[in-house]
């Protein structure tokens, strides 16, 4: 199947192509130079003032990394790209094979599991180094959670989550007596 003849959401079908079709084209230029089996099939779309990218196909894994470390990597090239290219601020969010969503659901009971076991023990837990984005889930997700708090430490990359007990409220001072 030609993949050229493909239509993709977001992409205008006469003329220019837009923001998001140019980016779904950078996206396969990059891709030519990834020791893959096959073409990938890039989508993108401009969803919510960002351009979403999807990448589906062989090889995934190359693509993904370690821990992300690679999708993470072509994302932030594919930003830089981009933005300067529209000379103004557009956020392009790459995922590859569903892989940040199923990450966001990881790191979402990670985080749970943390909470249940500084509860049970009162100890803290330290959830490890990780990138931005992801202490930004684990932060989320516990920052209404009555009994515990979250703190980043350390220097990136090596910037770490820490999930500990809430600090109990100081309660009211007695009036002094005298």
């Amino acid at each position: 199947m030609d993949e050229e003849n493909l239509e993709q959401p977001g992409e205008e079908s006469a003329g220019e192509p837009s923001r998001a079709g140019q980016t779904r084209q950078l996206c396969q230029k990059i891709l030519s130079f990834f020791p893959l089996y096959s073409t990938p099939l890039v989508q993108a779309w401009e969803e919510q003032g960002k351009i979403i990218v999807e990448i589906q196909g062989d090889k995934s894994g190359i693509l993904i990394g370690k821990h992300g470390q690679t999708l993470l990597a072509l994302e932030l090239v594919l930003n830089r790209i981009v933005q300067r290219q529209a000379g103004e601020s557009i956020q392009v969010c790459l995922d590859c094979e569903g892989y940040r969503k199923r990450r966001k659901e990881m790191l979402e009971r990670m985080a749970r599991e943390a909470a249940e076991e500084v509860e049970d023990t009162g100890a803290p837990v330290n959830l490890g180094p990780m990138p931005s984005e992801e202490r930004k889930i684990i932060h989320l997700v516990l920052q209404e959670h009555p009994r515990v708090c979250t703190e980043s430490q350390g220097i990136p990359p090596d910037r770490e989550i820490i999930v500990k007990p809430r600090p109990k409220p100081e309660q009211d001072e007695k009036p002094s007596e005298g």
